[in-house]
Parts: C-alpha cells; sequence; structure tokens
C-alpha cells in the first residue's frame, strides 16, 4: 500500500457524489461494473470559473463524508451526457451553461472559505482596483491595454472591464484619458512646458489630439486653461 491507510469505500447508489483530493494521490480498487462521470477541478478552474460569475473565490472544497447523495450534481451529470450523445453546434455553449451551474452548485455546498478577491456585486477586490489605477497612471505616456491590466488583476479582459465601470462608474479607456487630463492640467501649470511636449508625456497622439479631448473634458483649450490657472 506504500504506506497508504486503505479506506473502504461504501456501497454507492444512483445519484451518490464523492469528492476526492487528487493531491493525496489516491489509489481505489474496484470489483463490480459500474457508470460514473468524473469532474476533475483545480483551483485555477475554480478561479476563473468565480472571476466570470463574478462571486468570491472559494479555497478548495470539501465533503465530510467520501460518498453522499447529490441530486443536482446527478442532473447535472445526466445533462452533460446527453448533450455529448447528441453533439451538435450547440454543444460547447450548452456545456459552458452547464459548467457555470455545476461551479455555483460545487462552491455553495463543498466549498471550504472565501478567499479575498471579488466582492458579492460583482466589483473589483480593493487590491485589483488599486492596482489598476496604479498601472494606468504610471502608464499614460503609453497605451496600456485592457489585456495587461487585467493580467495583472488576475482576471480575464472581458471581466475586468465590467467589474472596472461597476467599481468606478466609467470604462477603463474613459478613466484613462480623465487620468491624462488630469496630468496635463499638472503639466500646464509650468510655463516651461510645451503644448506638444504635454500631449506626448500624456500619451495623446499628437498637440491636435490633445487639444480636443482636453477641451471636450475641461471645456477650455489647453491654451485658455493655463492662461486662467496660471501660478
Amino acid at each position: 500500500m506504500d504506506g497508504r491507510t486503505a479506506q473502504e469505500v461504501p456501497e454507492l447508489r444512483l445519484g451518490d457524489a464523492q469528492l476526492v483530493d487528487l493531491s493525496d494521490h489516491p489509489v481505489v480498487s474496484l470489483d463490480i461494473p459500474f457508470d460514473s462521470i468524473r469532474f476533475y477541478i483545480t483551483q485555477v478552474a475554480l478561479d476563473e470559473m468565480a472571476n466570470e460569475a463574478g462571486i468570491r473565490r472559494v479555497k478548495g472544497l470539501y465533503a465530510p463524508n467520501f460518498g453522499a447523495r447529490d441530486l443536482v450534481m446527478f442532473g447535472l451529470a445526466q445533462a452533460i451526457a446527453g448533450a455529448m450523445e447528441q453533439s451538435g453546434d450547440l454543444t460547447a455553449m450548452f456545456s459552458d451553461c452547464i459548467a457555470l451551474a455545476f461551479f455555483a452548485h460545487v462552491a455553495r455546498a463543498y466549498g471550504s472559505g472565501s478567499i479575498e478577491g471579488r466582492n458579492a456585486r460583482g466589483g473589483l477586490a480593493a487590491w485589483q482596483l488599486q492596482r489598476a489605477r496604479d498601472l494606468i497612471n504610471v502608464n499614460l505616456a503609453h497605451d496600456p491595454s485592457i489585456a495587461e491590466i487585467a493580467h495583472e488583476c488576475g482576471l480575464s479582459s472581458g471581466y475586468f472591464a465590467r467589474a472596472f465601470k461597476q467599481s468606478t462608474g466609467v470604462r477603463p479607456s474613459q478613466w484613462l484619458t480623465k487620468m491624462r487630463v488630469e496630468r496635463a492640467k499638472e503639466l500646464l501649470r509650468d510655463p516651461r512646458c510645451e503644448l506638444a511636449d504635454i500631449a506626448l508625456l500624456c500619451g495623446f497622439v499628437d498637440q491636435s489630439h490633445f487639444t480636443r479631448v482636453f477641451s471636450r473634458s475641461a471645456g477650455y483649450s489647453p491654451g485658455r486653461w493655463r492662461r486662467l490657472h496660471r501660478l
């Protein structure tokens, strides 16, 4: 047995579910034929599904007993098995929907505790929002992509964009423009800074683009704003 402790498997009934931690390297010996569906769930998969569903992450799964009646799992397994038998163009979409339902169920029934991450409303966690803001602010002269910022926050691009807007009220691109204008205002207070240089330092395509965006946001052209706010 290589030092492993043998565990007797209880007699299983139709609809029973077993939760096994593969990190324990389990070995099971079965003497009778049976039909089953096995789901392999990693912590990464749990995190990704939590990101897409907009709910809190769970730190692993736990079940008090090796086998227990789980009619919800049984129903989902039947649905997946039926879909696989009649594959078609919508099979993948159907399976994705079942996967979300499956995750919601296992997280509720077997989740062993939440991990700090997303709040229940689907917005960004405090650390994610601060990280996103910092990355935007230090990259104003460049053009940080949503994918890059989302990656730093451990999220998919689609979820990050939705969560960022829910947390701030604006899209990431709108926040980036706002920060560029605010940075431009700081530089405009320095009479030594040329408008063309400010445009480049703040990430605008050119001075013309800078003037259009700044005027729309501040209500004045950069030159007019500088004169009104001269120190």
